[in-house]
């Protein structure tokens, strides 16, 4: 089951995607903090630099890492293509990308607008050098599968986004490109969001959810159409978002299509795995899924009736889709990592993947992760609730971080009895 369609023994060394997978739980406490501290006034306000800090601690220092760490692994594995010297890029890549979000986040948050510079210096250097270290090994891989071709999809979509940050921060420092800020930092967001991340998690998707769940495989038809489609869609929102700005929603009402698709058809892959049991893993999934359904469905009733409470909870929604899948890949790949590491050591005391990281343990996280979110929800209507949801995010964070600790201590404690 574990080597379909997969290079297991060009796998990176397992400290390298670990320090990436760690960071996420940090930079949880960080944003969660980041929500417990925040003005009053700034809540529901997603241009306040306080809610824009806590925005780019979850997405550059949650996601970001995770998304990142993803690529190291599954570069080698999926695409056969590894990555020389990966222990020399991965550090100076970790460095550089967590400190330039806890600057870019403190500059927002503080407010110390000169910190920006130093900050946009190291996440374009050090995501960027991504950009270029992932997107040209792919284009040397032969055989370029459906995953294979998602993930340039998705490394194309970050280069693309990462430009139009720099755009977006020339512009807050007078720079004229002859359209308005809105636009610029729309354009970014949309590359990020269902570019970067919303492509590079299908693509992952297609591969991990068969074999860790035994589903039957997505259709091919969605495996090489769903990727391709969204990266169509967000290039051709760059001219028509300048052109045509209020053709733009049309765009976006397609971008929403495609996200439910994508969440109709992976629930229907679940309901029809051939292990019925339903795990914490499981249970992450269907969060994150049913939330992607909820987030897509509230956007198209937002186009209806402006109403911008709406908007707010499909991009709460939208956050809980993008977390809730990171945490339920995480609690898979980890003790997938621990235990076939070890096991290439030979060393005899391996434990099974499902003692590495128990599911009790998982599912306390998964029901403080239900209490985040529907708290978070309810910050909507009810700003104080803004700061309840930072306290369990932060509690959540611990919880999760604690969990991957104790797995990590577990490879290190027994990486030296292999035989070999």
């Amino acid at each position: 089951m574990f080597n379909r369609g997969l290079s297991l023994d060009q796998a990176p060394p397992i400290d390298v995607v670990l320090r990436f997978f760690l960071t996420i739980a940090i930079f949880g406490v960080f944003a969660g903090v980041a929500m417990l501290t925040t003005d009053e006034g700034s809540v529901g306000i997603w241009e306040a630099p306080q809610t824009v800090a806590v925005v780019h601690l979850v997405l550059l220092g949650m996601v970001g890492m995770a998304m990142v760490g993803a690529l190291f692994q599954m570069l080698p594995v999926m695409a056969g293509a590894p990555i020389r010297s990966p222990r020399y890029h991965a550090r100076w890549i970790h460095a550089l990308m967590g400190l330039g979000t806890l600057i870019l986040s403190g500059a927002f948050y503080i407010p110390l607008p000169a910190m920006l510079h130093p900050a946009m210096a190291m996440l374009v250097g050090s995501l960027g050098f991504v950009v270029f270290l992932i997107f040209t090994k792919l284009l040397e891989v032969e055989n370029k599968t459906a995953s294979v071709k998602g993930m340039m999809a998705a490394v194309g979509a970050l280069g693309i986004g990462l430009l139009f940050a720099v755009f977006t921060s020339l512009a807050f420092l007078g720079v004229d490109f002859g359209f308005g800020i809105e636009t610029l930092r729309s354009i970014h967001l949309h590359f990020m969001l269902f570019g970067w991340i919303f492509i590079l998690i299908v693509s992952v998707a297609f591969q991990v959810v068969e074999m860790f769940y035994v589903t039957p495989p997505y259709p091919d038809t969605m495996r090489n159409l769903l990727p391709a489609g969204m990266l169509a869609s967000l290039v051709l929102q760059i001219p028509v978002s300048v052109l045509w700005p209020k053709v733009a929603g049309l765009i976006d009402a397609v971008i929403a299509v495609l996200l439910l698709l994508f969440a109709i058809v992976s629930l229907m892959r679940f309901a029809r795995r051939k292990r019925p049991v339903a795990d914490a893993t499981i249970k992450f999934w269907y969060t994150g899924l049913l939330s992607l359904v909820g987030a897509s469905v509230l956007f198209f009733i937002y186009k209806l009736t402006g109403l911008s409470s709406l908007f707010s909870m499909a991009a709460l929604l939208f956050a809980a889709f993008v977390l809730s899948i990171i945490f339920a890949m995480t609690y898979k790949i980890i003790p997938f990592l621990v235990w076939f590491h070890l096991n290439s050591k030979g060393v005899m005391e391996t434990p099974m993947m499902g003692d590495v990281v128990p599911m009790r343990r998982a599912s306390i996280h998964l029901w403080i992760h239900w209490v985040f979110v529907a708290v978070a929800l309810a910050s909507v209507y009810w700003p104080f609730a803004w700061m309840v949801a930072g306290a369990f995010l932060t509690i959540e964070s611990l919880w999760y971080g604690y969990n991957l600790v104790v797995a990590t201590r577990i490879y290190y404690n027994l990486k030296d009895k292999g035989m070999f």
